[in-house]
């Protein structure tokens, strides 16, 4: 192994956090599992069952898996009832969440934000956070966890 090639594998575990392996002269990416295995697909929302929750809000998971790059992400589409409120909860991941319908207010870190529909929230790694629906009519969003522990 040349100089040359001890530093671009340094970079290349610099930037994907260590996750290659090696094979023959070739630096490579683990293998992406779950969801994205089989590689780029359509995900079907028509054949998703979606779950009841306890405080009247449905969920419908949409994917679940590690990418080829290696990282952890998982998609749900949630609506909730008019007045409903989310439990405040800890997250060890990221997320994004895309308001599509309706109007939510974000709790997060002793701070309320409302995001209406097109309204994007992200929500940081390790923040205590909790959604209520504050519109009339039900409120559709989209969450996409990203890294940790994406369940």
């Amino acid at each position: 192994m040349t100089r040359r090639d001890v530093l671009v594998s340094g970079m290349a575990m610099a930037v994907t956090g260590g996750r290659l392996v090696a094979q023959g002269d070739a630096v490579v990416v683990g293998k992406a599992a779950g969801d994205f295995a089989d590689g780029a697909k359509v995900f079907q929302m028509s054949g998703v069952n979606a779950v009841k929750n306890a405080n009247g809000s449905e969920r419908k998971m949409v994917l679940d898996g590690k990418l080829a790059t290696g990282e952890m992400i998982s998609m749900h589409e949630s609506w909730t009832p008019e007045g409903t409120p989310a439990p405040p909860h800890r997250i060890t991941h990221s997320e994004i969440v895309v308001v599509m319908d309706g109007a939510l207010d974000f709790e997060h870190d002793g701070a309320v934000s409302k995001a209406v529909a097109g309204d994007v929230i992200y929500v940081a790694y390790g923040t205590s956070h909790a959604v209520r629906n504050v519109g009339p009519g039900v409120a559709r969003y989209m969450v996409l966890q990203i890294g940790g522990d994406t369940k």
